[in-house]
């Protein structure tokens, strides 16, 4: 005895939404494992920033002095 058109459309239910699922793990696993992006910002343009947060009086002159430190220590 063959198939019926109502198991034949069962199992492609069933096979769709395998598919959907396996699509869904592939998809969930690719976006996790990508890393953000950082921007990259040169020593030089964190030096300038740090002069000018000295300059507005926003960190004293020991902090802008040890974080100059830890700039110029990181290139």
């Amino acid at each position: 005895m063959g198939i019926g058109y109502r198991e034949l459309m069962v199992l492609l239910g069933m096979l769709a939404v395998t598919v959907l699922l396996v699509a869904g793990i592939v998809w969930l696993i690719g976006t996790a494992s990508k890393q953000p992006k950082v921007a990259v910002r040169s020593a030089a343009e964190r030096l300038a920033e740090l002069e000018s947060l000295r300059k507005s009086g926003q960190i004293t002159a020991a902090e802008y002095e040890k974080q100059r430190a830890a700039i110029v220590a990181s290139v």
